[in-house]
């Protein structure tokens, strides 16, 4: 075991012991004693460990290891013992007492403050500067704190220059010296230079590097406004602050074994330093000229440090001041004319750079991305000032611009083989090639741009060779094909078909070049697919210029011949053994006929025959499309080509009327199903896809003959037997069972349809509400459930109970009111519902029938007596109640089972409520929360968790005190006033005991928990109405039951009433003594609290000094501590 971990153990070790003393088991002789001899052991221990360390380095030393490898040394967070806890504690209150002092000296400053003279402000800052040193002094020569006599030290320290600056400011040595007269500069040297010999004892005091850094700051600062105070010129100054930087450096060279302290930190310093002398240099001087070769200076001086001092970084500072210097000689110089091109050679410049240290790998490799940096930084500067501030849209200059940064960054995608170059060569010549546009303006820029970027891709991006284009190929590549891009999407915005037409044309002809010449995977099939698409595309727009001979057989002829055109080129492609090429001429061939089917839904058509034709064609290419791609999921497209073509003929037959048009679509669906069974005979995979839309076009076909019967001549309804056969057709030959129900479902809705349609049809809704044909169907269908197999009731449930529960809402909710005899009605078409929901075992959804008949008994609010309906209610209550109890267990019980009558007896019981909340009768008005009582207590047994019943049981009881209060609140006239908050608080404490005694005896500590929450609660309670009251009494009251709880505290032993008791009997005392210390100004109370905190902290810390001598107060105080600690 380390030394440290033995140290550790001693520590805990004196921790338990002083515990032992300080509780009595040992006496203050045999304390000092053990201490004193594990203090011996812990020297001797020490003694052996630097011993065995010294062996250890010798050993090291005598056999030399060769080249160990280091391993990382594994940080270890640092546990504080208790005692750097403690003074960790008393330091930050001894803060936060000086903080509050010294806030409550701001506010009552602040409020003075405008009455104050200058001398009095500054004498004020100085008296803070004073105080802050003499709070160092104290705590660091009494209390022995060093971090927090630190801390004061450094804000006293450092308020002093501030002094000086104030000085200036107020004027207080005249205009003169001031901080905006003409000895600004001298004033600065005052206040950098007087505390500069402190800041220097500090760091040697102190040891502290905070206080050497200040020390160089002050230094540089001092010498910087001597100079600036001077009269000197600008290059003497800069010779002065150099002069000074070269000291700096001779001292430390020629001392640096002496005062390491300071040493050590200089050759920090003296790169912070050369950027504050450039920094002062720029505050003391303005000439843009002299300031450039000032900066190209200082920039050498930079890249001078990075061979002297091998610091790296200041090439980035050498190359920022560089551009600067540049930018300040060109704007303010007779090279503004040229800027643009000069400020574009700024990267070759720095490509020579690289080129001169081209032995230094991080040197070069830096300053040829400076060079890329820069060029775009002076591409951005120049476009911005050349096309926004001067206008020069056509300059040559800008043009030769762009081109030398284009050129810039050819050679650096060639020297350092950088992506992000790649991409920016190719970039930046597009913008030049759009500069030379605005130059020459040969066509329309897009036309321009567009082939001008083919050009580029074809001869760069596909076919070069040449070594120098070798690094940028890919980039152009991508980057010309995101320009035509670019170009098709402006045309086609722009609605210039033509053109457009033209470039997709073009790009049909790039792709198959590029199909030929590349290899690569994720070239090559895309352009496989680009090729006939772009040609698809192309005759697609070149339909506006046929459109003046061809308009009459309007867009979709033109897309299917474009589409027969695209399958010919399928058909070439494959004599000619392009088998990729013709694959995808053929899926883009045929995706473009379906486009021309499709849009004979928004494109007019002249002529009746076209339509038909079209699909009378497509179903063959269709056909075509399924027999070569051999996808069963093709025939889908043959089915709806079918189905289109059939309904295409409508116009040729000139069906006008509805009713023949009803006929005509009836049998879609036959016909649809027709051909599906008698195409399976040869293509197995065909039934399918005609069998399904057979179906989904059914609905619609009732649809429309639902739709007709609203007409004036419907056709007789009895015509759905044709849908309702085909369903119960397909029922029965079925095989799979969520077909099956589908099938027998849609047959049982038809049915439905029947019922109401031909009622309507013979006037039967004229004697009988039309809500009725649920009813009638449900009982239909429960007749029919009688009849069936048993695997077919299973079927029927599913339907029964849904359709059930929608006609009891219809019915409940019908135009007409609902009588009175109705409700008989009503209730037996829940129990029909209920009958089948108990066979499914569905507990969910039997809340639906049940609640509905909340809405038929709100339905009857005009037609029974309020008391008689409430009555009624509170029967329904405990026949539910009673229902709950014979079906269910358990509230919830596992697998979503409820207990839907309870929970149903609930809502009843609120909507009793909301009869009840107005009635002027307190024992009407109380029935709701007796029933709520009596659910709870009923129902407490009928969950299964933890906690619920006893849950259940105290709710049912507080109901219950509820319902107290409530009679309590009514016949308050007849109560004293100055009894009734006792009346209405006090039995919950009687509550409070039987719960504790009879339902939670066995969680006694969290009865106490809750006792005192609640004593809490009543306290507050009492004493706000005792405020209010604000007499004689109610001060009598509080205090004898405040009194009373004490007494019944110490006498139970029961620290809530012991401790609530005297709380509110001081809270009492305070408040009638109120205006003796109310008046006193809030901020006595902080400084209170201020001299209160450094009190403390002062005493702890005076405490923690002291010898461990026998304190038997402290003793005495524990014991009692431990004896209150056994209270309930």
């Amino acid at each position: 075991m380390s030394f440290l971990s033995e140290e550790r153990n001693a520590e805990l070790f004196e921790q338990q012991l002083l515990k032992l003393w300080r509780k009595g088991y040992v006496t203050s002789e045999e304390y000092a004693r053990i201490k004193e001899a594990n203090q011996t052991f812990i020297n001797d221990l020490l003694a052996e460990y630097e011993q065995e360390e010294m062996v250890q380095q010798e050993a090291v030393v005598e056999e030399p290891v060769q080249d160990p490898e280091p391993v990382k040394p594994k940080k270890q967070k640092k546990v504080k013992t208790a005692e750097q806890i403690r003074e960790r504690n008393i330091t930050w209150t001894l803060i936060l007492g000086v903080s509050i002092l010294l806030i409550t000296g701001l506010i009552v400053a602040t409020s003075q403050w405008d009455q104050m003279g200058p001398g009095v402000k500054v004498f004020s800052i100085s008296f803070v500067s004073l105080f802050f040193l003499a709070l160092s002094y104290g705590t660091g020569r009494f209390l022995k704190i060093k971090q927090t006599a630190f801390a004061f030290l450094t804000l006293g320290s450092l308020l002093i220059p501030i002094v000086i600056v104030a000085i200036g400011y107020f004027e207080l040595f005249g205009p003169y010296l001031s901080l905006f007269g003409e000895g600004r500069h001298l004033l600065g040297l005052l206040g950098t230079l007087l505390p500069l010999p402190l800041y220097v004892r500090h760091a040697f005091v102190h040891q502290s590097r905070f206080y050497v850094w200040v020390s160089f700051l002050f230094a540089s600062l001092t010498v910087g406004f001597a100079l600036g105070s001077l009269p000197l010129t600008m290059d003497a100054f800069y010779f002065g602050i150099m002069v000074y930087n070269a000291a700096l450096l001779l001292v430390y060279v020629r001392y640096q074994n002496h005062l390491p302290l300071f040493m050590k930190e200089v050759p920090l310093y003296a790169q912070v330093n050369l950027i504050l002398s450039t920094l002062l240099m720029l505050f003391f001087f303005e000439s843009e000229v002299f300031y450039s070769f000032n900066l190209l200076l200082t920039a050498s001086i930079y890249m001078a440090m990075v061979f002297v001092s091998k610091t790296k970084e200041y090439q980035f500072v050498f190359s920022v001041m560089i551009v600067y210097a540049v930018y300040q000689l060109v704007e303010h110089s007779p090279l503004h004319s040229v800027d643009g091109t000069i400020y574009a050679m700024i990267g070759f410049l720095y490509l020579g750079f690289a080129y001169a240290f081209k032995n230094h790998t991080f040197i070069e490799k830096v300053f040829k991305y400076t060079s890329g940096v820069v060029s775009l930084c002076a591409f951005l500067y120049i476009s911005y000032e050349s096309l926004l501030l001067r206008g020069e849209v056509d300059s040559w200059v800008l043009f030769a611009a762009y081109l030398i940064i284009t050129a810039n960054y050819l050679l650096l995608s060639n020297l350092t083989k950088n992506l992000v170059f790649s991409y920016m060569t190719p970039l930046f010549f597009f913008v030049t090639l759009w500069q030379l546009w605005e130059l020459t303006e040969i066509g329309p820029l897009v036309l321009f741009l567009f082939f001008g970027a083919a050009a580029v891709f074809l001869y760069v991006g596909l076919w070069t060779k040449h070594r120098f284009l070798m690094p940028v190929q890919a980039s152009t590549f991508a980057v010309a094909i995101f320009v035509q891009i670019g170009c098709l999407t402006y045309v086609l915005n722009e609605m210039l078909l033509g053109y457009g037409a033209l470039q997709l044309f073009t790009i049909s002809i790039l792709a198959f070049f590029v199909k030929k010449k590349t290899e690569k995977p994720d070239i090559f099939m895309p352009a496989i697919w680009i090729h006939p698409i772009a040609l698809s595309l192309s005759a697609v727009l070149f339909y506006e210029s046929l459109i003046s001979w061809i308009g009459r057989f309007a867009f979709p002829l033109h897309l299917a011949v474009s589409a027969i055109i695209l399958l010919g080129i399928h058909l070439a492609w494959r004599q000619l053994k392009e088998q990729e090429l013709s694959k995808a001429s053929f899926y883009i061939g045929q995706i473009t006929y379906i486009f021309a089917m499709l849009s004979f839904f928004y494109s007019p058509v002249g002529e009746s025959f076209v339509r038909p034709l079209v699909f009378l064609v497509g179903i063959g290419i269709m056909l075509w499309f399924v027999l070569y791609d051999k996808q069963s999921f093709l025939w889908l497209f043959v089915s709806v080509t079918t189905l289109a073509f059939y309904l295409s003929l409508i116009d040729v037959l000139a069906i006008t009327s509805f009713n023949a048009f009803v006929n005509y679509v009836l049998f879609v669906p036959l016909l649809l199903i027709g051909a599906g069974e008698f195409g399976q005979r040869k293509w197995a995979d065909m039934k399918p896809y005609f069998y399904w839309l057979g179906h989904i076009i059914q609905p619609l076909v009732i649809g429309v003959i639902w739709l007709n019967q609203t007409s004036s001549e419907p056709i007789h309804p009895f015509l759905l037997v044709v849908p309702l056969s085909v369903y119960v057709y397909s029922a029965l030959g079925s095989r799979r069972e969520w077909e099956i129900k589908l099938m027998l479902y849609a047959s049982l809705s038809v049915g439905f349809l029947m019922i109401v349609t031909i009622a309507d049809y013979y006037a039967v809704w004229g004697l009988v509400p039309e809500v009725y044909a649920f009813l009638a169907m449900s009982v239909l269908t429960a007749g029919l459930w009688v009849a069936v197999p048993h695997s077919w009731k299973k079927r029927i449930e599913w339907y029964i109970v849904p359709l059930s529960i929608i006609g009891l809402f219809m019915i409940i909710n019908q135009a007409a009111p609902l009588l009175v005899k109705e409700l008989g009605l009503i209730f037996g078409y829940v129990i029909l519902i209920l009958f089948f929901i108990h066979r499914r075992k569905w507990s969910i959804v039997a809340f639906a029938p049940l609640l509905l008949t909340i809405d038929a008994w709100e339905q009857m609010t005009l037609r029974l007596n309020s008391d008689i309906k409430i009555l009624l209610l509170v029967g329904c209550v405990f026949g539910l109640l009673a229902a709950g109890r014979k079906f269910y267990r358990y509230l919830v019980a596992p697998k979503y089972e409820v207990d839907a009558y309870s929970w149903t007896a609930v809502v009843y019981i609120g909507y009793i409520f909301t009869l009840t909340i107005m009635d002027s009768n307190v024992w009407v008005r109380i029935i709701p929360v007796l029933l709520t009582a009596m659910w709870l207590f009923v129902n407490a047994k009928k969950w299964n968790g933890k906690y619920v019943d006893q849950a259940f049981y105290t709710l049912s009881i507080l109901s219950l005190y509820v319902a107290y209060l409530m009679v309590i609140d009514d016949k308050h006239r007849l109560i004293p006033d100055i009894i009734q908050a006792e009346l209405q608080s006090i039995p919950i404490l009687v509550v409070l005991f039987f719960l504790k005694r009879n339902t939670w005896k066995n969680n006694k500590n969290v009865m106490n928990h809750v006792r005192m929450a609640l004593l809490l609660l009543i306290a507050g309670y009492l004493v706000v109405d005792a405020i209010q009251s604000h007499t004689i009494w109610d001060a009598w009251i509080i205090g004898g039951l405040s009194l009373s709880s004490m007494i019944a505290g110490l006498q139970l032993r029961i620290k809530s009433y012991f401790f609530v008791g005297m709380g509110v009997l001081i809270f009492n005392v305070m408040y009638q003594t109120r205006p003796y210390w109310g008046n006193v100004p809030w901020w006595v109370y902080l400084l209170i609290a201020g001299l209160a905190l450094i009190g403390i902290a002062s005493y702890n810390e005076w405490q923690k000094q002291q010898s461990d001598s026998d304190k038997p107060v402290e003793r005495k105080l524990k014991r009692l501590w431990l004896s209150f600690k056994k209270w309930n």
